[in-house]
């Protein structure tokens, strides 16, 4: 089983990852997964691959050819829509949609048989967590939407997009924004031997779309405010709802599965001295997002996935990120001074 995090325009790097399996492999990486479960960016591979496209098919049509039109240019025309559209949305949902409805045109979730596919997004009128799945007892509920409609709800993050049909946006508002504990549930709890998902006999890969530091100078904290204080808070709920989901995979199913979990640390350091890639002038892995689009961004984070895929041993089992070259760190207790204050 495969499970992709979201992460818009990053969702390169976990796609140039399978790219490059499937040339160490040979063989597209649907023929050999049995269930693909994605969120916002991972929603759009997840789809992909139900529909036939092998991972290097998705990087060319979807990452480097269509999707960056979803994401103009923010020139004086941009900010002025924004403004006077209310602050309610960056990006209009049109351009996005328009990328992914060629590839699934009158496809249906019920149509996407092999691999099976899950998507996550959430409904803004109950606050519940939506998993579209394509086969088991949950595609009864699900296997009318259209595969574009299923998508674009799945990856419409708010600020970014509008929710879809006005109620439905991207899985990652909560804690699926990585969906590896949603895939395990589905495959062996719902799913379960009818599809070959046995206890003891499933594999389940994890990629990330790469993991950004927001590391703090000691005391910087104190200084902050409301500007500083609200994209921490942002970056920060989303990263560590993705590793405890890895943990919480691992920790409820590690003696029922083999989970790995991949995800390359995003630093000019950890790229240039442990993948060996050299950074083009101007840019700042640090701040690859989820809009990122320029032709040397896109360049950067294929060249990021492919690295780190190659860096890896895929034989081996039961890894975590900070078990691979490149990948983020293990999380670590920093000693704390109490020395001479007022809390002693």
């Amino acid at each position: 089983m495969l499970s992709i995090d979201g992460g818009g325009m990053r969702g390169l790097i976990p796609i140039a990852m399978l790219a490059e399996l499937e040339a160490q492999l040979g063989q597209p990486v649907q023929e050999i997964v049995d269930m693909v479960g994605g969120t916002s960016s991972g929603a759009i591979i997840a789809a992909g691959m139900g529909l036939g496209m092998t991972a290097q098919e998705i990087l060319d049509e979807v990452y480097k050819t269509r999707l960056p039109a979803a994401f103009p240019s923010r020139n004086l025309f941009f900010w002025l829509r924004y403004l006077f559209g209310g602050l309610r949305h960056f990006y209009s949902l049109e351009p996005f949609l328009e990328a992914l409805k060629p590839l699934a045109e009158g496809k249906r979730i019920r149509d996407l048989q092999h691999p099976i596919v899950l998507m996550v997004t959430k409904d803004l009128r109950t606050s519940n967590s939506y998993f579209i799945v394509s086969r088991g007892p949950g595609a009864s509920a699900f296997g009318h939407w259209p595969v574009a409609g299923a998508v674009g709800a799945s990856g419409a993050a708010p600020v970014y997009f509008p929710p879809v049909l006005g109620n439905l946006v991207d899985g990652g508002v909560g804690e699926f924004g990585n969906p590896c504990m949603a895939v395990a549930v589905e495959a062996l709890e719902y799913i379960g031997p009818e599809a070959g998902f046995i206890a003891n006999e499933v594999i389940l890969l994890s990629l990330g779309t790469g993991y950004l530091l927001n590391t703090l100078a000691d005391g910087e904290g104190s200084r902050w405010n409301i500007t500083n204080w609200v994209p921490y808070y942002i970056n920060e709920a989303l990263d560590d709802a993705a590793l405890q989901q890895a943990f919480s995979t691992r920790a409820i199913y590690g003696e029922q599965m083999d989970f790995r979990r991949y995800n390359p640390l995003l630093t000019t350091e950890n790229i240039v001295d442990r993948l060996g890639l050299q950074i083009p002038r101007g840019v700042q892995p640090e701040k690859l997002g989820l809009d990122s689009t320029s032709t040397v961004e896109i360049d950067l984070m294929e060249a990021i996935g492919r690295a780190y895929a190659h860096a890896i041993d895929w034989r081996i089992s039961g890894l975590m990120p900070w078990d691979t070259i490149g990948g983020h760190p293990k999380p670590a207790i920093t000693p704390v001074n109490w020395t001479g204050s007022a809390y002693v």
